[in-house]
């Protein structure tokens, strides 16, 4: 099976698993233990630049980590998809708007004289379906994140957040795909490098 097929397969199992097979009630309760290990593992700093999503359905959300961040002074961006394929990232504070963009993502108002972002962060916090140990993942096959991160150049520490159902044996891979740095699910840290 060539790889293109693995990951078609990967992604429509994944979709089944994290939509109204798990309760919504066990979804949110998890989300928010995942979150509160990434924030132990990851702790905000002021003057910190986060770029961090806008959860869509069955992914682990951010609130916390946002709600976190903005207390202790971390600067936060989030991406809008751009007519270019690719992802720019705005910064966002605590009472600036949202609008729904494509695929029906919440993403930041622009701001008159705001300019987005491509690099530059402390930290990016990556969604995903599936991740494996050694910091793989599967996305929703459009291919954002791996043209942003490889953009990155090695500068920014990566990590992926994800429920502990979500991590797989190995994701396919094919030769466009970016790894994160580490993967922090409820019941752990893991990645290249990190123990």
């Amino acid at each position: 099976m060539f790889i293109g097929e693995r990951k078609a397969l990967l992604r429509l199992n994944e979709r089944r698993r994290v939509s109204p097979g798990n309760p919504d009630r066990e979804r949110a309760e998890k989300s928010l233990q995942v979150q509160e290990r990434f924030l132990s593992s990851f702790p905000p700093r002021p003057g910190r630049k986060v770029a961090l999503y806008s959860a869509m359905r069955g992914e682990v959300g951010t609130d916390r980590v946002r709600e976190r961040c903005l207390a202790a002074g971390t600067w936060l961006y989030y991406p809008r998809m751009c007519d270019d394929g690719n992802l720019t990232f705005f910064r966002h504070e605590g009472s600036d708007g949202w609008e729904e963009g494509r695929f029906g993502i919440r993403e930041p108002l622009v701001v008159p004289g705001g300019e987005g972002i491509r690099e530059g962060f402390d930290l990016v916090v990556v969604p995903g379906l599936a991740f494996d140990a050694a910091g793989w993942r599967l996305g929703r096959g459009h291919g954002y994140y791996d043209r942003f991160l490889r953009g990155l150049g090695g500068t920014s520490l990566a990590v992926g957040l994800a429920f502990s159902w979500q991590m797989v044996p190995e994701v396919p891979v094919d030769a466009w795909d970016v790894p994160v740095d580490a993967v922090v699910t409820e019941e752990g840290v893991v990645g290249r490098g990190i123990k």
